[in-house]
């Protein structure tokens, strides 16, 4: 992806705590509206006050606070999927089906093709309330059975076995509950799973495979495993308050929801005059060499970041909003501040010109889901042209990479006034997870009468220029539709890619040689 080929979200959704859709999740923003509240009993299966201890302790949560989706209720209507199936899936295929029907009702023109539509989800790979569920009644019978000497028939049904599936079906059903024949699969790439899965749609996009994605995250694992979890960690706010980059920050708070996002070729999306909520002018993707689950290495983080600025052709300086990964954990967001000033170097730009801010403040911390909610509260920033504001945000700790850096964090909602006419407001939005998993996304916004996209566009009518590969060669050809109808799509001839090394591990093989 650069510059020559952007590519356009014409529709986008989500459902996040306290907030059903994104007019409401908007105003939250604006208005500094936080979601932490303590968890309601019934969604844990022990009583909250039994798994609390403000101390750190094995199999205890250091909080009882976290940002949940409470009070939804799912609508199957419209959704081709039996509906005992429907009614018998895990709450997180609910939250995708509801979220991805609704993105895709968000867009002003229909698909151009069902067929052609493809979907990339991203879902984090723990336990949900189904899969809890039939392991209690695994385990239970099978202690019932030993103690008491009876034999137990496991009750759960085929559908609750398969509800309980993570690794692949949130993709799957999506694309199957709506007809969507472009191809789907679901990814895991930690805290930056989102943006993964956006840059393996756009390649979708770029290789026309596929007219248009579906692309974003889910997370809606069994709260009280991630409670505590980041407590043994220490990654959990013991305070139950996320204050990215704030001198009192002491830790992550748990949140839920899913936000996906449409995305089309730009020039598909002007030919099919949809509306155009941002360009996405590049990515970068990269994992760390040194870090770890809790302190990420800030190399790695730059990498990701260079690639992004490279690939759109951009310094940056050019960027007026950065939506940062800002988690609240100290050691993450110091490491995070610095790779931001690396990457701007120490001099070129004015003191505090560059707003930035972390959407974890308000919802919490979405895990998979994270960076589709900061790619969403951006967009929305397009759309409304405010800068929005960051919550919990005081005061900059004294040695803070914050300090006489080009940054400020926003923390009241402003005019997101542009440098010049011509220049479009542009944004990052950065998610790095656990074990050093890094993605960096350029957004710019869409204004059809700036001169400089319409060259560019005119420029790019050949897509084996579009720097997706230059080493390929391009073709038209046609896919038999019904009643002899054709469909005229580019296809693109691959040159061969050779295999120029390899390794084995197998069980006792420890190493190809040992294989051979």
């Amino acid at each position: 992806m650069n510059e020559k080929s952007p590519i356009a979200i014409v529709g986008m959704a989500g459902l996040f705590p306290d907030a059903p859709d994104l007019d409401i999740f908007w105003q939250n923003i604006i208005n500094k509206v936080e979601t932490t509240s303590e968890v309601p009993k019934n969604r844990w299966i022990v009583d909250p006050d039994l798994m609390y201890h403000p101390d750190p302790m094995p199999d205890k949560a250091l909080s009882r606070r976290c940002c949940l989706i409470n009070d939804f209720q799912f609508d199957p209507e419209g959704i081709d999927i039996d509906k005992d199936l429907l009614n018998e899936l895990d709450p997180l295929y609910h939250l995708v089906l509801h979220t991805g029907r609704a993105a895709i009702s968000d867009c002003k023109a229909s698909l151009n093709s069902k067929e052609r539509t493809g979907v990339v989800l991203a879902a984090i790979a723990l336990p949900t309330d189904a899969s809890s569920s039939i392991t209690r009644e695994i385990f239970g019978s099978s202690f019932e059975e030993k103690l008491f000497g009876n034999s137990i028939i496991n009750s759960f049904t085929r559908n609750q076995s398969l509800s309980s599936r993570v690794t692949s079906l949130p993709g799957a059903v999506l694309a199957r509950g709506f007809g969507l024949g472009g191809g789907s699969y679901t990814l895991d790439a930690a805290c930056a799973s989102s943006i993964y899965a956006v840059k393996l749609a756009c390649d979708e996009l770029l290789s026309h495979r596929a007219d248009t994605m579906l692309a974003g995250g889910v997370s809606r694992p069994e709260c009280l495993y991630t409670q505590v979890g980041f407590s043994q960690l220490l990654a959990l706010s013991p305070s139950g308050r996320c204050a990215p980059f704030d001198e009192s920050a002491d830790g992550l708070v748990v949140g839920e929801g899913a936000g996906i996002l449409v995305l089309k070729r730009l020039e598909d999306a002007i030919n099919g005059k949809d509306r155009i909520y941002g360009l996405i002018k590049g990515i970068g993707l990269s994992n760390d060499m040194r870090g770890n689950l809790l302190a990420p290495d800030s190399e790695g983080q730059l990498r990701a970041m260079h690639s992004a600025y490279k690939s759109a052709g951009w310094s940056p300086h050019d960027i007026d909003l950065i939506e940062c990964h800002g988690a609240g954990t100290p050691v993450g967001d110091i490491t995070e501040l610095h790779s931001l000033r690396s990457l701007w170097g120490e001099s070129g730009w004015s003191e505090q010109q560059c707003a930035i801010g972390s959407i974890k403040s308000m919802i919490g911390h979405l895990l998979t889901a994270a960076g589709a909610a900061g790619m969403i509260k951006t967009l929305l920033a397009f759309k409304h042209k405010p800068l929005p504001p960051s919550l919990n945000f005081k005061k900059a700790s004294e040695k803070s990479p914050l300090l006489n850096s080009s940054f400020r964090v926003q923390t009241s909602a402003e005019e997101w006034k542009k440098r010049n006419a011509d220049l479009p407001r542009r944004a990052a939005v950065s998610a790095f997870g656990f074990g050093g998993i890094n993605g960096h996304l350029l957004f710019e916004e869409w204004n059809p009468e700036t001169s400089t996209q319409q060259s560019r566009l005119e420029r790019s009518g050949n897509p084996a220029e579009s720097g997706v590969t230059n080493r390929a060669s391009w073709s038209e050809a046609e896919i038999p539709l019904k009643a002899g109808q054709t469909l005229k799509v580019k296809t693109e001839e691959h040159v061969p890619i050779a295999i120029v090394g390899m390794e084995a591990i197998f069980g006792s093989l420890k190493s190809l040689r040992d294989f051979q």
